[in-house]
């Protein structure tokens, strides 16, 4: 079993997203990414006249964050205790499963690759699929592939009727309470409450947990109103 702190791949067949009824399936990596890189941009309209220096770059706007995640499959025996199969065919049905959760295919229910979610501790980003690369490495006598790394691009999503925090904030909103399934992680809740992850910082606090990532099946937590 893969501890809850990996990161995790969540496809969604809405773009809603954030939501169980909606979720298509997951996909966990073995080992934490090897880089985790995000790329930030500001765009600005230069109206540089001809022979003059320089002038004021006006702001135009801020795009979706670009990020990338490079992993790696493998299939040599290392945390493969609980895999009952044949190694040899580890890092083919990973690569498939990866696939098959991000749609690097056309989805044929909604005519488009899925929409994806990333969760990785309290990191929690809607986002698509871009790119995906995948170098074989390492392979046995008879060419099974038993290492791979996976290089995936994603670009940043907001999804349809999904606004700022602030105005989420000034919403009307009322305590909720949930009941804990087995699992559930904080992060998620906070992402499904209030459309932010990050929140789940003060959810733990209102429920004086210790640990946010050991949440009792069966037991119940407040989702409270939330002010910055």
């Amino acid at each position: 079993m893969m501890p809850e702190t990996n990161l995790k791949i969540i496809a969604y067949d809405r773009p809603e997203g954030g939501r169980t009824q909606s979720e298509l399936g997951s996909f966990t990596v073995m080992f934490n990414p090897n880089t985790f890189s995000i790329n930030n941009k500001f765009e600005y309209n230069r109206n540089d006249a001809k022979g003059q220096n320089g002038g004021d770059p006006q702001f135009q706007q801020i795009p979706p964050l670009e990020f990338s995640i490079d992993f790696t499959l493998d299939g040599t025996g290392v945390g493969l205790a609980n895999y009952n199969s044949d190694k040899t065919d580890y890092v083919k049905k990973q690569v498939s499963a990866l696939r098959h959760t991000t749609a690097s295919y056309i989805n044929g229910e909604i005519h488009r690759p899925n929409y994806l979610a990333i969760l990785w501790g309290t990191f929690y980003l809607e986002c698509v699929l871009t790119a995906m690369n995948i170098t074989y490495n390492l392979f046995d006598r008879e060419g099974s592939p038993l290492r791979a790394k996976i290089s995936c691009s994603f670009l940043e999503r907001i999804a349809p009727g999904k606004a700022g925090r602030q105005s989420r904030l000034e919403s009307p909103d009322l305590t909720k309470y949930v009941l804990i399934k087995e699992g559930d992680q904080l992060p998620l809740l906070a992402q499904k409450k209030y459309g932010d992850a990050a929140y789940y910082l003060q959810v733990a606090k209102v429920n004086n947990l210790k640990s946010f990532r050991k949440l009792i099946p069966g037991s119940s937590i407040m989702l409270p109103p939330i002010k910055d």
